[in-house]
């Protein structure tokens, strides 16, 4: 489940990575977001079967996280040092379950974007008591969940769950830089994120906050060759993250388990 589960988030991220770059170079419309590029995909002949293949793979890789969390296959013990690593496994699952409610709603004919479902839930959070209070602090949460990409790759946790034993070095340097290049995307992707949190709450409009291509939109600052250069970077380190997870698929080092 763990290896096809790879294969699948690998896949979305591609896709999303792509498609921004075509949009970029004027080819497609912009759609570089899970939910709009299901919705694309839904249009294909077979985009339901593939859909839910994604939806179960993505599943299954979720499953593997939890299983991580509880059974510590990888030896990360009870220490304090130990639990934090395995919450984080498990809160991470968080960012998957989002592919996976995509794919469902778009299988369930849900027309409505990821965008417009984050703005609704952002105003109502507004208005709880202490909400601007707390939209400011899921910003910041954002952001270090952000800057935590990069020192995961810096540790080398990106290659922990891989077997490159039998692997040579140019194997293990091209899978360093995927991972630098892939956790960077990701890393600007959700400092992005928080930035629209931290508006919304300061400004106290939920249309502050926007989805994945939305951000991509705000990495291009408007266009100029520093904004089309830095778009390019991250939608490129999107791709690679897509690749890291097929990697993954094919090294994977289940530890313990």
């Amino acid at each position: 489940m763990a290896r096809i589960g790879c294969v699948s988030i690998g896949t979305v991220y591609v896709l999303i990575g792509v498609w921004a770059m075509l949009a970029l170079l004027r080819v497609a419309d912009p759609a570089a977001d899970e939910q709009r590029i299901l919705h694309r995909i839904m249009q294909l002949p077979g985009g339901s079967v593939f859909i839910a293949a994604i939806a179960a793979g993505t599943t299954g890789y979720i499953l593997w996280l939890i299983f991580e969390a509880v059974f510590d296959p990888y030896k990360f013990g009870n220490t304090f040092k130990g639990a934090v690593e395995r919450i984080g496994i498990a809160l991470s699952s968080g960012a998957y379950g989002m592919i996976v409610s995509a794919a469902v709603r778009v299988l369930l004919g849900d027309g409505a974007t990821s965008q417009g479902r984050q703005q609704r839930l952002v105003a109502t959070v507004l208005h709880w008591p202490g909400g601007r209070w707390l939209i400011a602090a899921a910003g910041v949460g954002a952001a270090l969940v952000g800057l935590y990409q990069l020192k995961y790759v810096y540790d080398g946790d990106h290659a922990r769950r891989l077997d490159m034993d039998h692997h040579g070095r140019r194997a293990r340097l091209t899978v360093d830089a995927l991972g630098w290049a892939g956790y960077g995307g990701r890393c600007a992707i959700l400092i992005v994120f928080a930035e629209f949190l931290l508006r919304a709450a300061y400004s106290f409009n939920p249309r502050a906050v926007g989805d994945t291509d939305a951000a991509f939109n705000a990495l291009s600052l408007s266009g100029g060759p520093f904004g089309m250069a830095l778009f390019s970077a991250v939608a490129l380190g999107t791709i690679a993250y897509g690749a890291v997870m097929y990697i993954n698929a094919v090294t994977f080092d289940f530890g313990e388990a």
